[in-house]
């Protein structure tokens, strides 16, 4: 039996099912998707919150690799009996194929300060981005559990999940840091009882994605502003120093690889092809140095970021780049 932590030979997830939350909009579910797929030979299914969605993905994977199955399930992570019906159609498609990861991957954001977010935000995201992530846990985690052989099991949370909050998409944040400590809590609950199982969190930097839009198109159907049928999938949002979704996926994998439980997925070659990273561990120090001084320094209040309003997360070498590529 293998530990929980240390290298792992992707090969062995070959032939193994990858099951991805959030993955029908082109952002990192869909990367992570593809490259289970394409590059690692494993069987994917693609969990998303409306049936257009992952109609499209299903339809899409099938097309790109033919070699492996494919399908797409509409999933609600915040409710329970969803996830377990999901779980049933795995099995029934794939009766005797092991799970070989899990990614809790489901996620919204709203780009808003604490004053000026809504009730209504609060909740959605906390919903979506937290108890999305134990619900998953507790619908796969049986499954993986009863297999006697290793398995991945990685929640998305972000570099906001690791450094200091700034006002900035505040309920995010929040939500991100609560992700990062259950899935602590997770690893350290199963190191004992059930080691196969290797539990990562995923903090990724800027990857190009359009969760901005979606979010809000959620929000929208919910209200009944929107038909869900209507909803279909967007071009992610780039400003030509993110990664793209497969490029992340490739150091997600990487990583998974190496045995790293945080998964700090930065913008550096070669997943992208520039030299401007987002430079995300030295963020992290800064939080760290505040917390061991038992202080906050707020002095990056004072100074313009990339967007204009003052931030402690949006600086370093990428965002000093985005402000002079803006400069007329």
């Amino acid at each position: 039996m293998s530990v929980q932590q240390g290298p792992l030979d992707l090969a062995e997830l070959r032939g193994t099912i990858a099951v991805v939350t959030g993955a029908g909009n082109n952002g990192i579910g869909w990367g992570l998707c593809k490259h289970a797929a394409g590059e690692l030979g494993m069987h994917v299914v693609a969990l998303d919150l409306h049936e257009t969605l992952v109609q499209a993905a299903e339809t899409h994977l099938a097309e790109l690799y033919p070699d492996v199955g494919c399908l797409g399930l509409q999933c609600d992570v915040t409710e329970p009996e969803s996830l377990q019906r999901c779980l049933v159609a795995i099995r029934e498609k794939w009766p005797d194929t092991p799970i070989g990861a899990v990614f809790a991957n489901a996620g919204v954001i709203f780009n808003h300060t604490i004053l000026r977010s809504t009730l209504e935000e609060w909740t959605t995201t906390l919903n979506v981005n937290v108890i999305g992530v134990v619900n998953s846990i507790q619908a796969f985690m049986p499954t993986l559990q009863a297999q006697d052989r290793q398995a991945i099991f990685c929640s998305t949370a972000s570099i906001g999940g690791l450094v200091r909050g700034d006002g900035g998409a505040t309920a995010y944040q929040a939500s991100k840091h609560a992700v990062v400590a259950l899935t602590e809590s997770l690893s350290f609950e199963l190191a004992r009882r059930a080691p196969q199982i290797r539990v990562h969190v995923l903090c990724p930097c800027i990857v190009a994605s359009a969760l901005g839009q979606t979010s809000t198109a959620n929000l929208k159907v919910a209200s009944g502003d929107l038909d869900a049928t209507q909803v279909t999938p967007q071009e992610p949002a780039t400003n030509g120093l993110a990664m793209t979704p497969e490029n992340h996926a490739r150091q997600v994998f990487d990583q998974l690889a190496a045995g790293n439980f945080y998964i700090i997925t930065d913008n550096v070659r070669p997943y992208v092809d520039h030299d401007f990273p987002f430079d995300g561990l030295s963020i992290v120090r800064e939080r760290m140095d505040n917390l061991l001084e038992q202080k906050l320094d707020n002095s990056d209040a004072w100074s313009t970021g990339p967007n204009g309003p003052p931030s402690s997360i949006l600086k370093g070498p990428l965002f000093e780049e985005i402000k002079r590529r803006s400069r007329p």
